[in-house]
Parts: structure tokens; C-alpha cells; sequence
């Protein structure tokens, strides 16, 4: 089938282009800012310019430019009475010689960006669960990026989940996606489990993302053993709050093993989480702030799968693990939670499709930080037994979390 056959059976049913209420256009106060999802450091060169508009009255606006001559408009509305969210979206190419067709390849990510804020700006309250997408002029580009990005095609309005937006986040974020590593069967101590895939190396950034409510992005980096790390864990052990659930309280010496040992497992990796203020145009800032230490495990050849095969809980072979910790005492509270967790376990699915749940296994006694995991989408599954502690049982399972989390 051409593309002009195509455009033309998109053209015949499309609803005219809405606009917005005479006194709503009167009344709104706008502000345009640039906003990328995740650090632009992380965004290759030549990736999309996004410029938001928001408006007071429920009205924004989006404008995604992308190489090499397309521009994507959405209009934004919110109908408060019918609680639905529409999205009006509109192709231009500025060059007026070239074809549709040559804005193709770049159109999904840019499309992604240009929607990602209606999701990604609000709380759970504000941000819909389903956008209602519609397109005024026909375009076949824009009719297969939305497929792409995974809406239903309801003739002639689209649906697109929050939950598809957000599990797409490295498609539209990174310059290279990594295809997940091959099942290849290995052994660890007489345990069976897929081989896994070489660490990333000290210093490499594995997420991040812009957190609206903070003003800030907040990422996580692998940890090493070098000075810096040294002194950043030396410091956040000897935290009394810290050492009273870790028990890791000591000298440098002792915590220069603990980081060693962490970096010669090969099924761990140690990840320290940062935020990066952002200036009044939402640009990042320079200097970043280490707030968190986590430990991203899997949990097959790890002692804890034993415990939880004790009390009926089979282990995946891409199940995740976590342990974690809030080491900077300016970054604490309920509000700085809602940024960290739900990030640490986002990476966990985005690195691997095949990983199902993330396990963690919090202190009984850590009634706070219990109720943070279970703020994050994670469930008490029961009790396990270790020599040291007995702990909570705590697990997030994908489509819970990607279904009924975002945004967070």
C-alpha cells in the first residue's frame, strides 16, 4: 500500500482540530520551558529540542523538533466534568520540498518526548492513566509512531497508556539500547543460573531522569573503589541511623574491603543515586549531590533465593534484588523517597526485559522503610529468616508497577 493511499483513508474519518475555550485563551497565563526527560548528557547531539508550555488553565502545549525538518505539535486539554485527557498532534516540515515519508525515522522518539510531560509533569492525581490522542490532518508518520510506541488505533482517535510511555524510557532517553544479554546456562556453588553479562565500569551513568517536584534530575552511577567512593561510604556507614539497620560501622580499611567485595561479585552492582539541580529553565546545573547507596543483585544465586523457595516463593532467573540506603542527611523525607525508590526500581526493569520482580528484604523492624517500599509499589509476601535479622519479604512485580506507580 502507497503512503498517499494510506494518507487518504486516514483523511476521511479525522475530527476537526479543537481549540481551546475563547475565555480559557483570554484568561491563561503561559511559561515555555526546556525539559528533557533524562540529563542531556545522556541524550545524544542531535536528539529532539522539546519546549513546554503550560498554561493556568489546563491547556499546554508541546513543540519537538527532530532532524532534519520536522517539528511536532501537541495541544494538550483537560475536560475535568468527562475526566479525560485529549492530545491533539500535528506534523510540520519545514523544508517544503521534502517528502513525509523522509521524517519517518526519527519521528517515534520525537513523539515519545513531545507526550512524555503530560504523564511525567503531575501526580498520580493529575497525570491520566490513558491519553486520548487525536490528529486533525492526516499523517501516515505520525499514525505508525504512535503504533510504534504502542497506542490503539480506535478509528479515528488513538489510546496510549502512561504505563507504555514509561516503560519505553530508554528507547526515547538513550542513544544506543542494549539488546539483553543471551541465556547462556552457567553455576555458581552447585546453583544453576542464566551467565551474566559483564559489569558496567565505575563512573557509568545507568539512569536518570528529571524530577519536576524536586527541581532536579536525579540519577544513579556505579560505585567503584576509588577515593571518592571510599569517603562517601566511609562517611554514610558511620551514620548511627545507617549502622543501625546495615551494621557496617568501622574503619576505612574495613569499608575499602566492603567495596572490593561488592565490586568483585560479579552478580552485583553497587550504585550510588545523585541529584543534579536544575536552574529556572529547567536546565541542569553544575555539581551534582550523592544522596543514596544501593546494592542491585540477582537474586538466583543469591542466599536470599533459598529462604524465599522456604516459604513458597520461586526465583526467576532475572529476578532483581535491592538493598538500600539514604546516606545524605539533606536528602531525606517522604518527598525525596518518591524520587529515589521508584527510580532504582525503574532501572531494574529498563535493563532487562526479562526481569519480572524486584525483591527487597528490609529489617522487620524498619516499619519506615517498609511503608516507603510499599509507597513504591512493593508487597509483603511474608517473612524470612537470616542468621542476623529476620526481614520483611518485600516484592514489586512489573506489570503492578508499571501499571498503577507511574508517575512518580
Amino acid at each position: 500500500m502507497t503512503s498517499s493511499t494510506r494518507l487518504d483513508q486516514l483523511r476521511d474519518s479525522l475530527p476537526p482540530l479543537p481549540t481551546a475555550p475563547r475565555d480559557a485563551r483570554r484568561a491563561s497565563s503561559t511559561r515555555t520551558v526546556r525539559f528533557h526527560p533524562a540529563l542531556p548528557s545522556s541524550v545524544p547531539a542531535t536528539s529532539e529540542d522539546l519546549a513546554v508550555t503550560a498554561s493556568a488553565r489546563h491547556l499546554t502545549t508541546t513543540a519537538v523538533t527532530f532532524s532534519p525538518s520536522g517539528v511536532i505539535h501537541t495541544q494538550y486539554t483537560i475536560d475535568e466534568a468527562a475526566g479525560t485527557a485529549t492530545v491533539v498532534l500535528r506534523l510540520s516540515n519545514v523544508d517544503p520540498a521534502a517528502a513525509e515519508d523522509g521524517l519517518a525515522p526519527g519521528a517515534t522518539r520525537a513523539l515519545w518526548n513531545a507526550l512524555w510531560p503530560y504523564v511525567a509533569l503531575g501526580g498520580k492525581e493529575t497525570s491520566p492513566e490513558e491519553l486520548n490522542i487525536e490528529l486533525p490532518l492526516p499523517s501516515v508518520v505520525l499514525h505508525d509512531a504512535l503504533l510504534a510506541l504502542g497506542a490503539r488505533h480506535l478509528h479515528p482517535a488513538y489510546a496510549l497508556s502512561r504505563a507504555a510511555l514509561f516503560e519505553n524510557f530508554y528507547y526515547a532517553t538513550r542513544d544506543t539500547i542494549d539488546i539483553p544479554f543471551p541465556h547462556v546456562s552457567s553455576e555458581t556453588g552447585g546453583v544453576a543460573h542464566p551467565l551474566r553479562a559483564k559489569k558496567p565500569v565505575p563512573g557509568t551513568t545507568l539512569y536518570s531522569r528529571n524530577v519536576p517536584h524536586l527541581d532536579a534530575y536525579f540519577q544513579l552511577q556505579v560505585m567503584g573503589t576509588g577515593e571518592r567512593d571510599l569517603q562517601t561510604i566511609h562517611e554514610w556507614m558511620n551514620e548511627p541511623r545507617v549502622d543501625k539497620f546495615w551494621s557496617e560501622a568501622g574503619s576505612l580499611e574495613a569499608h575499602q574491603r566492603f567495596l572490593n567485595d561488592c565490586d568483585a561479585d560479579p552478580h552485583t552492582i553497587s550504585v550510588v543515586g545523585s541529584y543534579i539541580p536544575v536552574s529556572n529553565d529547567s536546565e541542569p546545573q553544575r555539581g551534582e549531590e550523592r544522596a543514596t547507596y544501593s546494592q542491585i543483585y540477582y537474586l538466583k544465586e543469591d542466599k536470599l533465593a533459598q529462604l524465599m523457595d522456604g516459604i513458597g516463593e520461586a526465583v526467576d532467573d532475572y529476578d532483581r534484588g535491592v538493598h538500600v540506603l539514604v546516606g545524605s542527611n539533606s536528602h531525606r523525607g517522604p518527598h525525596r523517597v518518591r524520587a529515589w525508590l521508584p527510580s532504582l526500581v525503574h532501572y531494574c526493569f529498563l535493563s532487562d526485559p526479562r526481569t519480572r520482580r524486584v525483591v527487597a528484604e528490609p529489617n522487620q523492624l524498619n516499619e519506615k522503610m517498609i511503608k516507603y517500599f510499599e509507597s513504591a509499589g512493593f508487597v509483603r509476601r511474608g517473612t524470612v529468616v537470616f542468621p542476623h535479622k529476620t526481614s520483611a519479604l518485600m516484592i514489586c512485580d512489573r506489570r503492578e508497577f508499571y501499571g498503577k506507580r507511574f508517575p512518580f
